[in-house]
């Protein structure tokens, strides 16, 4: 009999302790706090590269635009785009020249004269990308989020 009665005491002094309901109310909501603490992690991360792949994009196809001799040169295009874009790890990059009459795009060698358009325009395209890996799967979203932006410049 004394047991019990030294139970209902122990049961009724928790009862009035607010510190046992504050660590039963933070074990409930710390996992949720993670989860979303590392949700924004992630999206951080993915805009964060959106935003480097797109300046290494646009840094590419300034640089190939700025003279004829770097618009010959598709290696250094790429390399001057994957230097630009270093901040986001390894990127991949592809540089293209195409030309256009008006909107439409043609052949640079086989289109001497636009109807109405004059002179076909010469312009550098390049696209740059990179995938970024998650750190939780989350449902709906697929693990691996892969960015890519293209920038174009015509060429001087």
């Amino acid at each position: 009999m004394r047991g019990r009665g030294f139970r209902r005491g122990s049961v009724r002094r928790f009862h009035r302790d607010p510190t046992g309901a504050a660590m039963v109310e933070f074990a409930v909501v710390f996992p949720i706090l993670v989860l979303l603490l590392i949700g924004a992690a992630d999206f951080g991360r993915v805009f964060f590269t959106s935003v480097a792949v797109a300046n290494a994009a646009r840094a590419g196809a300034e640089w190939g635009a700025m003279t004829p001799a770097n618009s010959q040169d598709s290696l250094g295009i790429v390399n001057f785009a994957k230097f630009d874009g270093a901040e986001a790890g390894t990127i991949t990059v592809t540089a293209q020249t195409v030309c256009r009459c008006g909107t439409t795009v043609t052949a640079c060698s086989t289109t001497p004269n636009c109807s109405g358009y004059g002179v076909p325009k010469s312009y550098i395209e390049v696209t740059a990308s990179k995938t970024v890996n998650l750190i939780l799967p989350y449902p709906g979203v697929p693990n691996n989020i892969s960015v890519s932006r293209t920038a174009t410049f015509r060429q001087q």
